[in-house]
């Protein structure tokens, strides 16, 4: 049984008596055996590896090309208020530096979940990858209102685990946490106090918090159809209907090699016309580049004046190279990229950013949709946690904030050709200024009235003489 399997199972069966227990799994084995063979894949520990295999790291070549353009000009705003400003602070500072690499995970795992916490006066964001969340209640809108999530440490040599449950009620948000030795089997060690462990031992065990509508947290996730069970509600890695194409990549990059490395220079050579070295041994000189055969008792030409025959097999590169391009044609169709994306070719040539919205339309799709449905409502309910915590924490002055969430599409098209569009629209009436000046610098419409766009100049009146 695998890890994830077991930790769900023991998780559902410790927090059964608790008085907040937010209900059951909701993660089947299916679904759980299949998060855990993403993120193996993808931590370069796939479950085809056998011995003497290379790994291609499509996974993270796959990842990392989706997370680059999906958080290109990303633009994560709080509003123009004191209080808005402080967050914008608190973002720049200490999420949009890692928030590219937690995009990539959310990619290979399904999901990851963006959890703030204050400490020292400000608010740090935890990455909580898909193997250490575990949800129970999941509403309608694909939004986990329920659960737990999992964090690892050691104490005195031995592993132990927090388990973090929340769940939302009507009357606030209620939080759990509990410390446990790690163990195994289907239940976890005996339970220790939070304080005995350093990193947690600011935490408290219970607590509940009014007033909130989400949960505190930000989750992003992968919007592609869930292809593994179809009776769950979570979300799939970006490349998991693209296993078994990785897998025949791995293959036939490592026969590939395996033939680059047995298909040296061989020698082919008659018994008389190898001379014992000094030591007696009779084993003839050998470089690196060239493998000696010994062939005995020749005949013909090479045993009549000639000792000496070279042999060089011929390197089926051009096969190998077909049938590589030929698993990338398929894991662009399966991972939702434009053909072409993931070749071994050098592609020569410039092509201009106008001409990449239609050269590029399937990786534009599918990045838009992780843009639009899996990644701004999860940084909208991230902010609305910022703000949450500032409250309660005093940490930023009072005020209303203005979330929003922008990405541009420098990638995709030709900003020039774009902002002259939405030019013209402006001065049709068919668009308002602050709209403009909003897309252009990433920030809200109200941001762009009151900071970006200059007061109207006072009419002149002339007066007849």
């Amino acid at each position: 049984m695998d890890f994830l399997y077991w930790m769900g199972k023991a998780v559902k069966g410790m927090f059964k008596r608790a008085p907040a227990a937010p209900g059951g799994l909701q993660v089947s084995e299916k679904m759980a055996n299949a998060i855990t063979a993403w993120l193996l894949a993808f931590y370069q520990r796939p479950a085809w590896l056998e011995t003497g295999y290379r790994v291609t790291n499509t996974p993270i070549s796959v990842t990392d090309y989706m997370s680059t353009l999906a958080c290109n000009e990303i633009a994560i705003n709080a509003g123009a208020s004191d209080r808005g400003v402080w967050i914008n602070g608190q973002i720049s500072r200490f999420l949009l530096p890692q928030l590219k690499n937690a995009v990539q995970l959310a990619g290979a795992g399904g999901r990851v979940v963006l959890k703030p916490y204050p400490s020292g006066g400000n608010i740090y964001t935890e990455v909580v990858p898909a193997d250490r969340i575990y949800p129970t209640r999941i509403n309608g809108a694909a939004v986990t209102e329920a659960g737990f999530f999992t964090d690892f440490s050691t104490l005195r040599g031995r592993k132990v685990v927090r388990v973090e449950a929340f769940d939302l009620q009507p009357d606030g948000l209620y939080l759990q946490n509990r410390a446990y030795w790690y163990s195994t089997g289907d239940t976890l060690g005996g339970e220790l106090s939070l304080t005995e462990v350093p990193e947690w031992a600011g935490l408290e065990p219970d607590v509940i918090i009014r007033g909130v509508d989400r949960p505190l947290f930000g989750e992003l996730r992968m919007p592609m159809a869930n292809t593994v069970d179809e009776t769950s509600r979570l979300p799939v890695s970006l490349y998991a209907r693209a296993m078994d194409t990785m897998s025949e990549l791995d293959r036939i990059y490592s026969e590939f090699l395996w033939e680059v490395h047995t298909g040296k220079r061989k020698r082919i050579v008659d018994r008389t016309a190898i001379k014992p070295d000094t030591n007696g041994c009779g084993v003839p000189f050998k470089d690196q580049t060239t493998d000696l055969y010994l062939a005995m008792d020749l005949t013909g030409d090479l045993g009549q004046g000639d000792p000496f025959r070279d042999y060089t097999p011929t390197l089926r590169v051009d096969e190998y190279q077909r049938a590589i391009d030929i698993q990338c044609r398929l894991l662009e169709r399966q991972t939702g990229f434009s053909p072409g994306t993931f070749s071994f070719d050098i592609k020569t040539g410039r092509m201009t950013a106008t001409q990449v919205v239609s050269d590029d339309k399937e990786t534009y799709n599918t990045t838009k949709s992780i843009q639009e449905y899996g990644l701004r409502q999860g940084l909208l309910d991230l902010i609305n946690a910022y703000d949450v915590y500032a409250t309660l924490y005093g940490l930023a002055p009072a005020g209303i904030i203005e979330p929003s969430v922008s990405f541009g599409d420098a990638i995709f098209e030709d900003t020039g050709v774009e902002f002259a569009r939405r030019k013209s629209l402006v001065d049709s009436g068919y668009l308002r200024p602050e709209q403009l000046v909003g897309w252009y610098f990433g920030v809200s419409e109200k941001e762009a009235r009151e900071k970006y766009i200059p007061e109207p100049a006072p009419m002149l009146r002339f007066q007849e003489e």
